[in-house]
Parts: structure tokens; C-alpha cells; sequence
């Protein structure tokens, strides 16, 4: 029964894998300096499934697999980081523990406003040599309005009667 359940396990974590690596590049708008995508759902439901540190390995994976398999712009480790520390995040949010409000909205704030305001600034003032404070000021703006989002859409994905009751299932 344990193989079964381990076989299981990985099966579904290639299964998130590739919808994550979807999400993240084919159906996400990519500009110079942001980007937009869903993929964080599938990262919060691979949190409440996996171990921190799996979770966070393949998160970082299928963001290298996007940039392998659907590049747009310039390659950087930097964002492979930014993604590992994203799942590791949710990670330690959401697994073995029930997703409530508190934690939804203390991983989406460290999410947006340290990874990816802070770091993926970080990156993308390497890469393209812009100005610090115009890139930091614009890209505020940005994630005060992800904060939100990202809760409002992790909170009502984990209140989805059939997203909990399978979460439970495989958990």
C-alpha cells in the first residue's frame, strides 16, 4: 500500500508540475518588467500536498521547465530562486495545516511584497540596469494590487467544497 500511495504521489506531482509550467508560461502575460499569472494557485495546492521542500524543488522546476519549453525573455537564476522560495513559503503555510484566512494572507504578503517585490526587483534591476527606485516604485503599485488578489483567489479556491474535499483525499 505504500508504494501505491508513493507512485500515487508522484503521479499527481507530475500532474501539477505541467499545470503549473502551463499556467506559468503559456497562459500568463509576460511584459518587460512583470508578469501575470495563476500559477501560484497550483503552488498553494502542491503546499497542502507535499512537504515544504518538495513543494518548493518543483515549483522551482517547472519554472525552469517553462523557460526550457516556452521562452520569452532572457534566462535568469535569479527568478528559479525566487520561484523555489515561493513554494517554500507556501509550503510551510500550508502543509498539514488547514489553509485559514491568517495563513492565506501572511504567505500571499511575503509572497508579494518580499519575493516578488523585493527579489524579482532585484533580478530585473541586474538584468536591464533600471534605475532602482522608478523600478521599485512602479512594481509597488503592482503588488498592492496582487496582494489582494492572490488572497481573495487562494482564500476562495481553498473554500471550494470539491478543492477541500480532494485536498483532504490526497493530503
Amino acid at each position: 500500500m505504500l508504494q501505491h500511495s508513493k507512485a500515487r504521489q508522484i503521479a499527481l506531482l507530475g500532474v501539477l508540475i505541467a499545470l503549473q509550467t502551463i499556467l506559468g508560461s503559456m497562459f500568463s502575460l509576460q511584459f518587460l518588467l512583470t508578469k501575470i499569472s495563476f500559477s501560484f494557485l497550483i503552488t498553494a495546492i502542491m503546499a497542502t500536498l507535499v512537504p515544504p521542500l518538495v513543494t518548493a524543488s518543483s515549483s522551482a522546476l517547472a519554472n525552469v521547465l517553462g523557460m526550457l519549453l516556452m521562452p520569452k525573455f532572457t534566462f535568469f537564476p535569479g527568478f528559479v530562486l525566487t520561484a523555489f522560495l515561493t513554494g517554500l513559503v507556501f509550503g510551510y503555510a500550508f502543509y498539514h495545516k488547514t489553509p485559514r484566512l491568517r495563513r492565506i494572507l501572511w504567505a500571499s504578503l511575503i509572497v508579494t511584497l518580499v519575493l516578488n517585490l523585493g527579489l524579482n526587483s532585484l533580478w530585473l534591476h541586474l538584468m536591464y540596469q533600471t534605475p532602482w527606485l522608478p523600478l521599485l516604485s512602479g512594481r509597488l503599485v503592482q503588488e498592492l494590487i496582487t496582494f489582494p488578489i492572490y488572497s481573495s483567489l487562494l482564500t476562495v479556491l481553498f473554500n471550494i467544497n470539491i478543492v477541500r474535499t480532494t485536498l483532504r483525499k490526497y493530503a
